[in-house]
């Protein structure tokens, strides 16, 4: 039924909560506080996990980043020595054997800068990488907080539709009792044979065991509200938004271009394109000569010589692997064929993203049309059922055709209430899919 659509949009979304739940803002005492969509959405993401975890996301990529970037300024390393030796070498004379070298302990601190002259882009191919990451991250953040927002508000409307359904319930429970009383004084007066008392009774009774179930999807929904916001699920909440809403006019090809602009997953996948590129950079840099430089200053005299020696040393060293029995030539193809299966990844996206929007498109126009004719079958259904008292008290209807008036009232405003809630879950369906959820 409607609750399990509700849960599994939930779901989808790498938000659902599945870890410790924390609590909400302080509600000062108030046992049910008021709750808007703006205020759930906030909450949510405050404290859904999975809005959290695409924030962390971010931050680990600009830490990969800062990572890939130390390279490009040069290195200063501090190392230190120290070695104890005993004697080495004896010097043969003729008044006896003397020793070569008497030191048996030495300390060689060394201060050093290296940095890579040259290393075929493998830096800048690094840089980039990480920076594409960067972007992808930040994409998803923003994908994550769309599908954030539309569980937030799929779950909201949740929590209402159960309870017009439970409001129906109660109204026919009350209707129902009220044909009890009647049927139990027109028994009384002679009017009406006592089949028709027992079948009022048994139409209250459904109508309770209806208005039981009502209750609990009300506690079913709130649940599922509370978990996607990320609070404990015993909390709960006077609403504040209406059912009802007035479609806003979309415009599909409006809809299809803001998506392939503002989608998170497509930018996400265009970046991962981009890192794909500079993979394949570093691995054309393998093949070409790597150049460093290198300045220390310190003792670097063997260790039998005695004493710290103040030396001063440039050095240069260059590297060019000539042959590596196919391994560039592997890693190059490798990144190459990455580069070919991003590049098919966005292809794909936008594809999934264009029919995504267009049903999307259509649900929310065939839901608005449902709720314009179920508020038409509730005006209907509550002049049938006004009249069918009005037969039943002037004696010329039966009980039979009230209970079945008031059977069609009912469903008709279950109808009217189910069809108001799918053009807004079909709205926030549209919204996300044209990535105007922000």
């Amino acid at each position: 039924m409607r609750k399990h659509i509700i849960a599994a949009l939930a779901l989808t979304l790498t938000l659902a909560s599945v870890g410790t739940l924390r609590a909400a803002t302080p509600t000062n005492g108030v046992s049910d506080p008021s709750l808007s969509l703006d205020q759930a959405i906030a909450i949510a993401l405050r404290l859904n996990p999975g809005y959290t975890s695409a924030v962390v996301g971010v931050a680990a990529a600009r830490a990969q980043l800062g990572q890939a970037e130390a390279p490009l300024l040069p290195g200063v390393a501090l190392s230190d020595s120290y070695q104890s030796v005993s004697t080495v070498a004896k010097l043969s004379t003729p008044i006896g054997a003397l020793p070569f070298s008497a030191v048996n302990a030495t300390n060689s601190p060394i201060l050093a800068m290296q940095y890579t002259l040259f290393d075929g882009g493998i830096r800048n191919a690094h840089v980039g990488q990480a920076a594409a990451g960067l972007s992808a991250a930040e994409s998803q953040l923003v994908q994550a907080r769309g599908a954030t927002i539309a569980a937030v508000s799929s779950a909201y409307v949740g929590v209402l539709i159960a309870q017009r359904m439970s409001e129906v319930a109660d109204r026919a429970v009350d209707v129902a009792r009220r044909h009890e009383s009647e049927a139990k004084l027109f028994l009384a007066n002679g009017t009406i044979p006592r089949a028709d008392l027992l079948r009022a009774q048994a139409e209250l009774a459904n109508e309770r065991v209806r208005m039981i179930a009502a209750d609990g999807g009300v506690k079913l929904a709130e649940n599922q509200l509370n978990m996607v916001l990320g609070v404990p699920l015993t909390n709960h909440y006077r609403l504040t938004e209406p059912l009802s809403t007035a479609p806003p006019s979309f415009v599909l090809s409006n809809l299809l271009e803001t998506a392939l602009s503002q989608r998170g997953d497509l930018a996400a996948a265009r970046a991962a394109v981009r890192a794909a590129r500079k993979g394949i950079d570093a691995a054309k840099g393998s093949r070409a000569p790597h150049i460093n430089a290198m300045i220390s200053d310190g003792n670097i005299q063997p260790a039998v010589v005695g004493g710290f020696h103040n030396q001063f040393a440039i050095g240069l060293t260059a590297v060019w692997t000539l042959f590596d029995n196919g391994y560039s030539r592997n890693g190059i193809a490798l990144a190459e064929a990455g580069l070919h299966q991003a590049q098919l990844g966005v292809t794909q996206l936008e594809s999934g993203i264009q029919l995504q929007i267009r049903q999307a498109y259509l649900r929310e126009q065939i839901a608005a049309e449902q709720v314009i004719a179920a508020q038409k079958l509730v005006t209907v259904s509550d002049e049938t059922r006004r009249l069918s008292a009005l037969r039943y008290r002037g004696g010329v209807g039966t009980e039979l055709e009230l209970e079945d008036a008031d059977l069609g009232d009912r469903a008709a405003r279950e109808t009217l209430a189910r069809a108001q809630g799918d053009l807004r879950v079909a709205i926030v369906e549209l919204r996300f899919a044209s990535g105007l959820l922000q």
